[in-house]
């Protein structure tokens, strides 16, 4: 009976060591395709800026025709999804360049990968995204520290509008900006946001964000030096937006 227990407690023992095992090794191997995704992603992103200076380079020296003109529909769908406003004039600009006529043609060796590029509006777009987080890269511009480290685009004017307003729901406001009115090719804008008394600018990931604080609110699109706004919106509850309005009449 003895070594019958001791073969038992042996057996549960061994069990646990398996279990522990596998918990390490799916541990191990996250850790690994996080590492693995995370060092993709940085090379991605200094292969983009050593293009982007190469483009800037070109739209200087008036270099706009370059690799293969047409383009697949496919092409010209990774654009549209990436650029907002994207019309044929501007789809038209672009030029395929694969990354055997970038290191042969630009001198760059250390490009790996496929670009649609438009010299003139200072665009490069990858043909093969690259996902980090849970976000879709295509190009720089859509990086958040990406767009300062190179040269803005100049041909996109900076005037523009948009609406904007506060919706209460539960013990929070919802603000949401729409019908964005811009004559430029720029799809990721930055939104920026402070109630009246504060000098700090907050910034939104997306074009709705939620607030706790009541009161007059400030809101701006940015990017690079382009600034939309600052336009106001009040969030107030129900009563106090009644006494307002009262009052006006």
């Amino acid at each position: 009976m003895k070594n019958s227990k001791e073969k038992g407690i042996t057996l549960v023992a061994l069990v646990t060591i398996i279990i522990l095992l596998m918990i390490l090794a799916s541990m191990g191997t996250y850790a690994g395709k996080t590492a693995i995704q995370s060092a993709k992603f940085s090379q991605f992103k200094n292969e983009l800026k050593v293009m982007q200076a190469k483009v800037d380079e070109l739209n200087q020296n008036n270099k706009t025709e370059i690799g293969t003109k047409t383009l697949t529909q496919e092409q010209k769908n990774i654009i549209t999804e990436n650029v907002s406003n994207a019309d044929d004039n501007f789809i038209n600009g672009f030029r395929y360049c694969d990354s055997s006529y970038i290191k042969e043609n630009f001198g760059l060796e250390s490009i790996n990968r496929d670009y649609l590029i438009n010299v003139e509006y200072r665009y490069v777009i990858s043909t093969e995204p690259v996902e980090n987080n849970g976000n879709t890269y295509y190009m720089i511009y859509q990086m958040e520290d990406g767009i300062y480290n190179v040269q803005y685009n100049n041909k996109n004017p900076k005037t523009g509008d948009f609406d904007v307003n506060a919706t209460k729901e539960s013990n929070r406001w919802k603000i949401e900006i729409s019908n964005i009115n811009y004559s430029g090719y720029i799809k990721n804008w930055k939104v920026q946001y402070r109630i009246s008394d504060d000098t700090n600018w907050k910034t939104s990931n997306g074009l709705s964000f939620y607030v706790i604080e009541e009161g007059s609110y400030y809101v701006q699109l940015v990017y690079d030096d382009i600034v939309l706004g600052p336009k106001s919106v009040i969030a107030l509850s129900e009563t106090e937006e009644t006494e307002i309005n009262e009052n006006e009449m």
